[in-house]
């Protein structure tokens, strides 16, 4: 019998506008005010890396004690786009999580608590309610139902929040980029 072989994170060199996406809240950043970052852009071209790891970098060095959103169109693309990835980062970084698999699904890091959702429908948006957050992670958000993205945007009330989304260019037209 073979060993597996772990698999790893490997990270390569970022481009100019995954450098943009990684530090858009940073001090020195022309987008430093804004709350909310919209990352659209083909599929493959890195987007959702860099995204995971500004939201990371940014969510663990502002706040301790925090409750975050990471929400997909469903709870099994948002673990395939979004989880396993952070997790391999996370590896990779030497940083400890504790993930909950169970119905609540949430994972820790550090003092953090990031919650996963699902937006497949419009009462998704009834399992936001009552959470208080200072940030939120939405993938492929332009398959949300527009109540979810409401309710997300109004649970994130933590002084200081940031909403990090990205979509690919399905519509030029949805009303996450004309609103």
């Amino acid at each position: 019998m073979t060993a597996m072989k772990d698999k790893g994170f490997q990270f390569k060199p970022f481009s100019k506008k995954q450098k943009q996406l990684l530090y858009w809240y940073a001090d020195g950043s022309p987008y430093k005010e804004c709350d909310i970052m919209i990352a659209d852009g083909s599929i493959r071209s890195g987007k959702t890396i860099a995204c995971i790891c500004s939201f990371l970098i940014w969510s663990l060095s502002v706040y301790k004690g925090e409750n975050f959103i990471l929400a997909g169109k469903t709870i099994g693309t948002l673990k395939k786009n979004v989880i396993g990835p952070m997790l391999q980062i996370l590896e990779a970084w030497g940083l400890s999580y504790h993930y909950v698999r169970s119905s609540e699904n949430y994972l820790e890091i550090g003092s953090n608590t990031y919650y996963l959702y699902d937006a497949n429908n419009e009462s998704s948006q009834d399992r936001l309610q009552g959470l208080t957050a200072a940030g939120a992670y939405a993938d492929e958000v332009a398959l949300f139902p527009r109540n979810f993205i409401e309710q997300m945007i109004g649970r994130c009330s933590v002084d200081g929040a940031k909403i990090y989304m990205n979509c690919n260019p399905e519509n030029p037209h949805h009303f996450v980029k004309e609103e």
